[in-house]
């Protein structure tokens, strides 16, 4: 699996977006992988296995943990995503040091009409959520924002961020008790996949 040049240059230049963003700390990377690396993953995840989740706070389609998948392609994401170089990309970014080969993975399917409502992930050992968008890119009128919620006394408020699924895009942020934030609706035909998770 090929990622596009992690130069220090764009090292830089995520960390100063990191540390200066709103609603709380978080970085978009645009074309995360080689278009070929990314065509064959995006590819080879719509043939794997969803189930169905669904609550009152969601809807949904989900993988098992994408570490117990037998894909060869999957399986090299998974060692690029696994190796020293991926660890330390994450913490020139975020200044987080998280232990290299630790994370969680799984695949994700939203079409229309489903949604995540807010929540901040705080889990014991999360440190940086992750969001590789492996889909069609979507606009407004699509829906499936990943939508960063402002902090209100202290609860989760208004939007302050909205990011629409964009081909090819990996999205990090920090996990805290402020990291409130919700999958908008997806509205029509398009489906939103996603590799995603957490380094700890």
């Amino acid at each position: 699996m090929v990622p596009h040049s992690l130069s220090p240059l764009l090292v830089k230049k995520l960390r100063a977006e990191f540390a200066g963003s709103i609603p709380f700390r978080h970085a978009f990377i645009e074309s995360f992988l080689e278009e070929d690396s990314a065509q064959r993953l995006a590819k080879e995840l719509e043939a794997e296995l969803f189930e169905e989740k669904d609550s009152d706070l969601f809807q949904f389609r989900q993988t098992q943990d994408l570490h117990y998948s037998k894909n060869e392609v999957i399986k090299d994401f998974l060692t690029y995503l696994e190796s020293k170089e991926f660890s330390d990309f994450i913490k020139g970014i975020t200044g987080i040091p998280v232990k290299q080969g630790a994370f969680d993975v799984s695949g994700s399917l939203y079409i229309d009409t489903d949604y995540l409502l807010c929540h901040d992930d705080e889990l014991e050992g999360r440190k940086v959520a992750y969001i590789l968008y492996l889909c069609k890119d979507f606009t407004e009128q699509d829906g499936g924002a990943l939508a960063l919620l402002n902090e209100e006394n202290e609860k989760p408020g208004e939007a302050g961020k909205r990011y629409y699924p964009q081909w090819n895009s990996l999205l990090v942020f920090e996990v805290s008790r402020k990291s409130w934030h919700e999958v908008e609706e997806v509205i029509g035909n398009k489906k939103r996949y996603a590799i995603g998770g957490w380094l700890h």
